[in-house]
């Protein structure tokens, strides 16, 4: 079945929808990714018109394709321990700091940590990796890694857990001989049991509060540039509401949000503080 480009005009009805659905500004330069994208659902549904399917898209009857639209357009790209030194403090200052603290009562021994905009789970497992390596500091603590996403599709690849080569190319060789499968007919890595079992996984827009206990960690990178100055005060007002007093926010380079985190306090570039 052959489609007609996307006009103009469609292109601006697609993207409108997709920045009221989801927060996410779409360029002016992408009507031929986005029409090649939307094209996939067109064909999926066995519709005929880019204008009848955003008709069927924002009626009622199209509910349902919604989530399926959004997995289309959303772009995910990542790999395990991208911005290694995020994950160098993870293990080396926070995790000791905090058992340390529980050490002297003045927390209990409970770790919550949230991945959003997790993607394929590359960053969340990566986090869990970290905690297997200090799993003698924190025995017998109750641990939670929490990865969403907008994408009910990446969220499906994350739980099954299975990467190329390049996405481990970061992991150090023991790492991976001890908590992936490898494959070598086909290359690929499958995470082992016991790591998958640190992580939990819930779709979330970013837009929306996301209603769990607040977290002693929240790693947000490489999304929020897609987003608009509105949108990204939105998704940070709901960040740092989720974030326990005391607790950390990791962000990527890219986010261009620094200057709305004046709530919390700046320790690094990359690295802020809710105060206690």
């Amino acid at each position: 079945m052959n489609h007609a480009e996307l006009t103009d005009e469609e292109y601006a009805k697609f993207c409108g929808l997709i920045y009221r659905v989801a927060g996410i500004r779409i360029a002016e330069n992408k009507r031929v990714m986005i029409g090649n994208r939307v094209r996939r659902r067109l064909r999926a549904m066995g519709i005929t018109s880019f204008g009848a399917y955003y008709a069927h898209l924002t009626s009622p009857a199209g509910n349902g394709e919604m989530p399926l639209f959004l997995d289309a357009i959303t772009t995910n790209e990542t790999y395990f321990f991208r911005d290694p030194h995020h994950y160098d403090w993870l293990g080396e200052s926070f995790l000791p700091e905090l058992a340390h603290q529980a050490a002297l009562r003045r927390r209990p021994s409970r770790l919550r940590i949230w991945s959003a905009a997790c993607s394929t789970g590359e960053e969340p497992y990566s986090i869990a990796l970290k905690l297997l390596e200090r799993k003698l500091l924190l025995a017998g603590w109750r641990i939670t890694v929490l990865g969403t996403d907008l994408s009910g599709a990446v969220l499906d690849a994350a739980r099954a857990g299975r990467y190329d080569a390049r996405a481990v190319r970061l992991v150090e060789a023991d790492t991976r001989r001890a908590c992936f499968d490898e494959d070598p007919k086909t290359q690929r890595f499958s995470i082992k049991p016991e790591v998958k079992a640190l992580v939990t996984w819930k779709q979330h827009n970013l837009l929306s509060p996301l209603k769990e206990d607040p977290f002693d960690c929240i790693f947000i990178k490489n999304v929020l540039i897609y987003f608009d100055k509105d949108s990204k005060q939105i998704v940070v007002r709901n960040l740092i509401e989720s974030l326990a007093r005391g607790g950390y926010l990791v962000v990527g380079p890219t986010e261009g949000i620094y200057a709305m985190l004046d709530p919390l306090r700046k320790l690094k570039p990359w690295l802020y503080q809710k105060p206690a």
